[in-house]
């Protein structure tokens, strides 16, 4: 018998909520909603195939790549991937906004009055499972991946995400088998 190979979307869905990716996928439920329509507005042109010659000087922007790796048992289309020889750089789109981290600094004198809090952007956590198996499929088909970028379009924010051994592993198969 075949295995299955899953759709690093899936696996993401399930990170954020098994329940719901059992209705969505198992069941067949899928409900627009305002934020899927915004979604699907935001990966109309990313979506599109790359039809760019590449341009000597600049990295070549390639656009839905599909790959699968059986071994893995993943397979994703990328929205974006900026491919320079053997390195590439995966961009995915999303349309809402990053995770904020705030955090208060250490008053500097205790006479003053507490200065604002810091803001600081990060991925969320299902981001981060998606983009963790694109850059595995990446590295499978041969690519040195430096580093990935999630693109919140709500801020027009680029944030970019090391790869290191906690991306790499931040999925962690037992946990959908």
């Amino acid at each position: 018998m075949d295995e299955y190979i899953w759709p690093a979307r899936n696996v993401a869905e399930y990170a954020y909520c098994p329940r719901l990716f059992y209705l969505m996928e198992v069941e067949g439920i899928h409900l627009p909603s305002a934020d899927t329509e915004a979604g699907n507005a935001v990966h109309r042109r990313v979506d599109r195939a790359s039809a760019e010659p590449a341009d000597d000087g600049k990295p070549r922007s390639v656009r839905s790549m599909t790959l699968t790796d059986s071994k893995l048992g993943v397979t994703a289309t990328l929205d974006l991937a900026e491919i320079e020889g053997n390195t590439a750089v995966r961009v995915e789109y999303r349309k809402g906004r990053p995770h904020r981290v705030t955090l208060a600094p250490p008053p500097d004198d205790p006479g003053e009055a507490d200065p604002p809090p810091l803001d600081r952007a990060e991925p969320w956590p299902t981001d981060r499972v998606q983009i963790g198996l694109q850059t595995l499929l990446l590295e499978s088909a041969g690519y040195t991946v430096p580093h990935a970028v999630l693109y919140y379009t709500s801020e027009k924010l680029r944030l970019e995400v090391p790869v290191d051994d906690a991306l790499r592993n931040e999925w962690n198969r037992e946990r959908i088998a």
